[in-house]
């Protein structure tokens, strides 16, 4: 028995939430939906006709919903048992695994490249980031730079404070402003 549809094949590769993903990033191919950062949004159903799982997708998330959420609610629904039903029926899915017979046909639909790396890889890995060199952890200059500034700040208030202190007291240096003179006698 052959595989039917990429979400057969999802199933097989990586369980339901695999199915939930190839969905999403089909849609998100497709223009259907738009995943940005952990959200996903719906925008127009495609031209082409969705899939149950699609429809499902499309349906968890008309304004905007955290993409975990979807993916989960769209593994766990109907959609996805109807997908795993078909599989258990054909005898290409066992109760957990696949089975002898659905790893072959796995194979041969890997093989036969009709379908994208995520059916059977997974959600793609974002590329890492660059670090801005602009900004290392090691550049001293931007500390040097940073203490000035809180030196010119410190030395700004200690001005003030001493301007303050000889308008109160008067512009007397060197005598203090408490105490009493000197000895005394009896």
């Amino acid at each position: 028995m052959d595989i039917v549809d990429m979400y057969e094949a999802a199933l097989l590769a990586g369980g339901p939430r695999r199915v939930a993903e190839v969905a999403v990033l089909g849609l998100r191919d497709r223009g259907a939906v738009t995943v940005t950062g952990p959200r996903v949004r719906a925008g127009r159903e495609p031209a082409d006709g969705a899939h149950p799982v699609e429809r499902a997708v499309l349906r968890r998330c008309p304004r905007g919903k955290a993409l975990s959420a979807v993916l989960a609610a769209v593994a766990a629904g109907p959609e996805v048992a109807g997908v795993r039903r078909a599989l258990v029926e054909a005898g290409l899915l066992g109760r957990r695994r696949p089975t002898a017979a659905g790893r072959r046909a796995l194979a041969a639909a890997r093989a036969d490249g009709q379908w994208p790396a995520y059916v059977f890889e997974g959600w793609p890995v974002p590329p890492k980031r660059r670090r801005s060199t602009r900004h290392s952890p090691l550049d001293t200059s931007m500390i040097g730079r940073a203490l000035d500034r809180i030196g010119r700040t410190l030395d700004r208030g200690m001005d003030r404070a001493e301007r303050a202190d000889r308008a109160e007291h008067g512009d007397h240096p060197g005598h203090s402003c408490g105490g009493s003179g000197g000895g005394g006698g009896d």
